[in-house]
């Protein structure tokens, strides 16, 4: 890593800050290019696919690859879309002109109808030709297919528990890591945070509403795949999200009132189990494994309370058990990773998913530590009494950040846990997405502690 700049390597605020606002830019753009990419195609020569983007659509990554070595991320993931367009909503926000709020505001209705198309997919059709498919592709590759029975059986509830689709809104054809629920609940808080926003509740809005909030409801709690699409089990991650979705949309409830109550009511109590007495951590998912606490740690617990966004109370950015939480996982990257030990004063360690990860290396991620900096921002949002300190603790992860950023602006999935290199995903839309609603709720901290000092 480079020494970005002063003589003793901490940046003064004011430096980060201008650093921070030139990289929301890029970030922006990087969103942007993102949705909608319909003047791209990606060949996938070896399953004889031609993917051609649909509006509305949202690629996890515009860099394509077909693993060898870059993974292909050409892929609508419910979880990625979902996460980028909620900071679609704060650029709403933050428009400062009617052309670029326009210009938002069409991003989002896009994806908000794409995403009821996906609802309404049938798999009948794709298992009737999956003969044919599986003759088109490579005989080495044909290990990768799901069969036709499988094919068949999604539409309804099971086409809702998929993780991810082709970006021109077809079925995705590959084996991978199902089912998953976290993107749907995921689905329903964009929504409700639009709306939340001032958003329109146009027809399209609400449909997609009552579709994720009533499936939300229905498969509370149940076992599926976590967030980092390894292992069924309950994931704390996957509970907290759908919790989230149900409490801010209880107002949609209607008559399903009492049967929504009764899965808020089961998350509470499934949540309340991840909690280690022993540890004194949230444990990832459940039932725990036999190791010790290092092991039982993932920073999946800082996305799933940022995602849910509770107000307060258990599971919300201001729970002590969430802070207990936070410095666990914060101090196993710091051992754990090697480019941490060689960072500058002031900076926080940059963070990864969680101790025994080898994914491309097992390296930090920049999701992670931007979700980090951003739980510390927003306990600064409500915590006048410490609230310079903790503004202070998160710039130190965007310090962090901005040490493993390229000139460029560049932001991937992760780094390399020994050289701080960029790898994995190239240009991934979910680290530009962390770090624009990082920005974001950074600029409203420091505007409470202004306020607060006049």
């Amino acid at each position: 890593m480079m020494e970005p700049g002063t003589a003793n390597g901490t940046l003064a605020r004011a430096d980060l800050t201008t650093w921070i606002a030139a990289q929301k830019r890029c970030s922006t753009a990087a969103i942007e290019r993102a949705i909608s990419v319909t003047h791209l195609t990606h060949r996938r020569d070896a399953f004889h696919q031609t993917i051609a983007p649909a509006r509305g659509s949202v690629v996890a990554s515009t860099s394509i690859g077909d693993w060898n070595p870059d993974p292909d991320y050409f892929f609508h993931w419910l979880r990625d879309s979902a996460i980028v367009m909620r900071c679609v909503a704060d650029l709403i926000q933050a428009a400062t002109g009617t052309e670029e709020r326009g210009r938002w505001h069409s991003h989002f209705h896009d994806f908000v109808r794409f995403s009821l198309a996906l609802t309404k997919l049938d798999g009948a059709d794709l298992a009737a030709r999956s003969h044919e498919d599986r003759l088109a592709t490579r005989p080495e590759f044909r290990k990768f297919l799901r069969g036709a029975r499988e094919l068949a059986t999604l539409h309804g509830d099971k086409l809702l528990g998929e993780p991810r689709f082709n970006p021109d809104g077809t079925i995705d054809i590959m084996r991978w890591a199902r089912p998953q629920y976290d993107g749907v609940a995921l689905r329903a808080l964009t929504c409700l945070k639009f709306l939340e926003d001032g958003g329109a509740p146009t027809p399209e809005i609400a449909e997609m509403l009552n579709i994720d909030l009533d499936f939300t409801s229905r498969y509370a709690g149940k076992r599926c795949v976590g967030p980092w699409e390894e292992g069924k089990g309950h994931h704390y991650y996957v509970a907290l999200v759908q919790l989230g979705a149900l409490a801010h949309g209880r107002r949609f409830a209607g008559a399903a009132a009492s049967r929504w109550l009764k899965a808020e009511t089961k998350l509470r109590a499934r949540l309340e189990q991840h909690w280690s007495k022993e540890h004194e951590i949230f444990v990832a998912c459940l039932p725990p494994t036999p190791s010790p606490a290092a092991g039982q740690l993932d920073a999946a617990l800082l996305l799933a309370v940022l995602d849910a966004d509770l107000p307060d109370g258990p599971h919300s950015a201001n729970d002590p058990r969430v802070h207990k939480t936070q410095s666990a996982i914060e101090d196993l990257f710091a051992r754990t990773l090697p480019i941490n030990r060689s960072r500058f004063a002031g900076r926080a360690p940059a963070l990864g998913r969680y101790r025994d990860d080898t994914y491309f290396g097992g390296g930090a991620w920049y999701p992670t530590t931007l979700a980090a900096a951003s739980l510390y921002y927003r306990r600064a949002c409500s915590a006048p009494a410490q609230r310079a300190a903790l503004i202070a603790r998160g710039d130190a992860f965007m310090s962090t950040v901005r040490d493993l950023t390229p000139a460029s602006g560049d932001l991937s999935e992760q780094v390399d846990r020994e050289t701080g290199r960029q790898t994995s995903a190239h240009n991934l839309a979910w680290s530009h997405a962390a770090f624009v609603s990082a920005a974001h709720l950074r600029s409203e901290a420091l505007g409470a502690l202004g306020r607060e000092r006049r």
